[in-house]
């Protein structure tokens, strides 16, 4: 080689060893760059099987778990997205979460909340007592959702990084279980500008990739401070109806299904390719009574006798979506629970009986709404309440009209799914849509309110749900089943409460 030639090679060389390291460098600016301004989505490989579809069809109108008031929202991004300084485990206990430990006064006002040290945002920026004294103020200030679990809130401080101490103005037992739910989120401060109709930044161990009408797209949060979530991704595909939806598992669309319906599960269960899993929801089904004056439904021996001819347990036993069998306005998954069926058992004379102290006409003709799904629930009732002497006009209406009609007093009874662990406070203050007022039910309710320890709690509450029993305040007929379909290999996922409560971390196969 001449040495021309030889200078010539060099130069080459140099000159495309100079070229990767200009690129090198540009590659480490830009991957920095998207580092620092979106979660860490994991540049490691993950297998194949760790992205999961799950098949829904109640959608959020928008991911604003502030002020969203749908149970969709919740159950999409809470414990996944967003936490809470305490959570709920799958028996519907409180538990630990951001919070790791907490002590209570034994004059039930001072809350002392000690935070775990290694929480963080999915942004990675350290969570600490400032960011939930923040995210309470914000709550209650511009009434977000559950912003009513903190009328009592008196002053929230944060003496060191990890310590939260909340003091009331008057005892709220029912503050820590509140505080599991969206009275207990702590947000970010730092995304202020954050577009929350379509985006989500919390602590959880997922995060909000992408989201549109059809469906939610979860990541998993490599930057999660406590467990991580078992799988990579979970898209969260919502279907126009159950129909739509039981076709997406049998064509192999999804992993997993959360039908609302029985005859949703009745192709899977007969299947090995599928588990069908049934646990008990928080939602109740029941024959609302309408107790203002205006309604013949305001008369406690009516109400009574209506219960006495409606045969609540062979309902329970009828309906596939009936978990068991319902006696008064608190479930089995909550605090003060009692089994109250026996109040009142099925009983055509006592009823008839009762209805004949009435002069004939009084009672007159029920305006009894139904909706569509439970048309047969509605005839079996119907058929109770004829038995006994009623005279019932049944109506079927889709949900919309019956929502309205509720809304506006104008029926005396109708089937009605009450959702949400809380649903039991409707017949605590007359301003609800069953206008219910008995001073002695909502003393128990504000003294179970009152209590500092509790036993207390659980006494008061037991005592207000047996008094609205008693006074027939409506017919509660039954707990509702929650389902789950999912292929045969997966596990992790919760069984109970699913409808409402959704947490998706341990789901793996």
């Amino acid at each position: 080689m001449s040495k021309k030639e030889e200078r010539t090679g060099w130069g080459r060389w140099a000159l495309f060893a100079a070229i990767l390291a200009i690129m090198a460098l540009l590659f480490s600016i830009g991957f920095s760059m998207v580092r620092s301004s979106a979660p860490d989505t994991g540049v490691t490989a993950v297998e194949s099987d760790s992205t999961f579809v799950i098949g829904l069809t109640d959608r959020p109108s928008s991911l604003d778990i502030r002020t969203n008031k749908e149970t969709s929202v919740e159950q999409a991004l809470l414990a996944n997205v967003y936490e809470s300084l305490v959570k709920r485990n799958n028996d519907n206990d409180v538990v630990p979460g951001i919070a790791k430990e907490w002590s209570i006064s034994n004059d039930g006002l001072t809350y002392t909340f000690k935070l775990d040290s290694n929480a963080r945002f999915a942004s990675g920026r350290e969570l600490n007592s400032s960011d939930v004294v923040w995210s309470l103020e914000q709550i209650v200030r511009n009434h977000w959702q559950g912003a009513d679990a903190l009328a009592q809130l008196q002053s929230v401080k944060n003496p060191d990084d990890q310590t939260v101490v909340i003091k009331l103005a008057e005892p709220n037992a029912a503050l820590l279980r509140s505080l599991s739910g969206r009275a207990g989120i702590v947000y970010n401060p730092s995304e202020s500008k954050l577009n929350y109709e379509n985006e989500a930044a919390g602590s959880g161990p997922f995060f909000v990739a992408s989201y549109n009408e059809d469906s939610i797209v979860l990541k998993r949060n490599t930057r999660y401070w406590a467990k991580p979530a078992q799988a990579s991704q979970i898209t969260l595909k919502y279907f126009d109806n159950e129909s739509a939806l039981v076709d997406a598992v049998n064509d192999d669309s999804v992993n997993m299904a959360l039908p609302t319906r029985a005859s949703s599960i009745e192709d899977a269960v007969n299947n090995p390719v599928f588990n069908v899993a049934t646990g008990v929801s928080a939602q109740q089904v029941i024959v609302g009574f309408n107790n203002e004056n205006k309604s013949i439904l305001s008369d406690e021996q009516v109400r009574q006798a209506a219960r006495y001819a409606i045969d609540t347990k062979t309902i329970a036993e009828t309906m596939k979506d009936a978990y068991s069998a319902l006696g008064g306005p608190i479930g089995p998954l909550e605090p003060g629970y009692e089994d109250l069926t026996d109040l009142f058992p099925h009983d055509v004379a006592k009823a008839r009986q009762m209805l004949s102290f009435f002069p004939a006409g009084y009672v007159g003709t029920i305006d009894f709404l139904v909706p569509p799904r439970y048309e047969d629930l509605g005839k079996m009732a119907t058929q109770n309440l004829q038995e006994a002497g009623f005279q019932v006009s049944m109506e079927v209406v889709d949900s919309g009209l019956l929502q309205s009609r509720i809304d506006n007093g104008d029926y005396d009874m109708a089937i009605m799914q009450l959702i949400g662990q809380y649903s039991y406070r409707q017949f605590t203050t007359p301003d609800s849509v069953f206008h219910y007022t008995n001073a002695h039910a909502q003393d128990e309710y504000k003294a179970a309110l009152r209590s500092t320890n509790a036993t207390d709690y659980d006494k008061h509450l037991a005592a207000f749900a047996r008094v609205a029993s008693e006074d027939a305040a409506s017919a509660w007929l039954y707990t509702r089943k929650d389902f789950v379909i999912s292929k045969a290999r997966l596990s992790g996922y919760p069984t109970t409460m699913t409808a409402t409560y959704l947490p998706l971390a341990d789901l793996t196969r």
